[in-house]
């Protein structure tokens, strides 16, 4: 098993418990550009396609795997931190948000939230309170502005659906701005990238 930063992946797991936080560092992180341009300002909301806590905290304790995320949301609302927000976690891949700006994991704070993300799993309410509750708190960290989906920035358009089936109206009251239908500009659709 890898250990990261001395840490051992916890065993036997048990998942923190609902708005409950467990730090299980993930080595697949880097340092966030300077600039005007990578201000915290964003938070993407994906789903795991995985189907537990556990599972998930072991893909981003692991560094082959080469993703991360800050946070994942189990269904319990229990949460797992994996990467300082302070940091670049790598959970948005190519990509570009609506205002045109390439590399979102620069500037933004991914938040993976357990869920198999076939449009029929459920995000129960434990799990969105608990996002809801993380935002809130995130807001007093960082300037943060906008709230988007790995489906709208991911390039190229088409490549990713996550989270497919959220709720994002349980989410308007939070005071951000929620980008997640249409396609950023300039950006290619999949059908477009494979010749369809």
């Amino acid at each position: 098993m890898d250990v990261f930063a001395g840490q051992v992946f916890p065993t036997p797991w048990v998942d923190p418990g609902f708005k409950k936080f467990i730090w299980i560092g993930s080595p697949n992180y880097g340092r966030r550009p300077q600039g005007p341009d990578t201000v915290v300002d964003t938070l993407v909301v994906h789903a795991t396609a995985i189907s537990t806590l556990e599972k998930t905290a072991l893909a981003f304790y692991t560094k082959a795997s080469k993703v991360s995320a800050h946070f994942t949301i189990g269904k319990d609302g229990s949460i797992v931190q994996s990467v300082s927000t302070f940091s670049r976690a790598w959970h948005a891949g190519v990509s570009r948000d609506w205002r045109g700006r390439d590399n979102v994991n620069n500037y933004s704070i991914g938040v993976e939230l357990v869920n198999m993300d076939d449009g029929k799993d459920p995000y129960p309410d434990p799990q969105i309170d608990a996002l809801r509750s993380l935002i809130r708190s995130l807001t007093r960290l960082h300037p943060l502005k906008y709230l988007t989906s790995h489906e709208f920035i991911a390039l190229p358009h088409g490549r990713k659906v996550d989270p497919n089936g959220f709720p994002w109206a349980r989410l308007e009251d939070l005071g951000m701005q929620i980008n997640t239908q249409g396609v950023p500009p300039g950006v290619p659709l999949l059908e477009e990238v494979l010749g369809r």
